[in-house]
């Protein structure tokens, strides 16, 4: 996967070139952490010997299969190292333009670009901050023509 220019500029295009996706999976309950810190996040189980890209924040496109719609989203592919309550590896979901519940539903997670790595935060308020910058990140990414060629994919 393609690393995101460093901090681009609102509305400029991502010169990425090709995306990684889908991955498909099921919507499962998680923690349940991100409602309660304000990013409530899909947790996906990828289907059996599904690519999954390497720990990192991406942005990305979450495609629900039983209604069509596809949703904007910041993607979280790691263990948690802020909380260190598993070595597990996670595939969590914040879309940004709906909370609707959605477990059980059968997903496609189109990824756009990488964001940043994931990293061990001292302190959930610096999750926060670095959170919310990830989403301002991720819709820039998604809105550029890279974003959109992948949302188009997504969609079909």
């Amino acid at each position: 996967m393609p690393d995101a220019p460093p901090n681009p500029p609102a509305g400029a295009a991502n010169p990425l070139a090709g995306a990684v996706g889908p991955l498909a999976g099921t919507v499962v309950r998680g923690a349940g952490r991100g409602r309660g810190l304000g990013f409530p996040t899909a947790n996906i189980a990828p289907d059996p010997g599904a690519a999954v890209p390497p720990p990192a924040i991406y942005s990305g496109w979450l495609a629900r299969r039983a209604t069509g719609t596809v949703h904007r989203a910041t993607v979280s592919v790691g263990t948690n190292p802020t909380f260190c309550d598993t070595p597990e590896i996670h595939t969590e979901v914040y879309c940004h333009d709906t909370s609707d519940d959605l477990y059980g539903e059968r997903v496609d997670l189109w990824l756009v670009a990488r964001i940043r790595d994931t990293e061990r935060f001292a302190s959930v308020d610096e999750l926060l901050l670095a959170a919310r910058e990830d989403v301002r990140r991720s819709e820039v990414l998604l809105d550029s023509a890279h974003g959109r060629l992948v949302l188009a994919a997504a969609r079909s």
